[in-house]
């Protein structure tokens, strides 16, 4: 059952990472004036993903060091 929750929550994070990563780069091609085309906006929701799971990843091995 545990890792049900865990995929669970995994699955969750994923969802509201590209959902938020989508609203970021969108609001920042706009500030920027950027063409936007499907490949920006991939690349720029990839990028934030990659962005969180780093500081995930990050605050787990501090939090297992401590």
């Amino acid at each position: 059952m545990d890792k049900k929750k865990r995929l669970i929550k995994e699955i969750i994070w994923f969802i509201f990472t590209v959902i938020g990563g989508l609203i970021l780069s969108l609001s920042l091609y706009r500030l920027l004036n950027v063409d936007l085309n499907l490949v920006v906006l991939v690349l720029g929701v990839m990028v934030v993903l990659l962005a969180v799971y780093v500081v995930r990843l990050t605050l787990w091995v501090f939090k297992e060091s401590m």
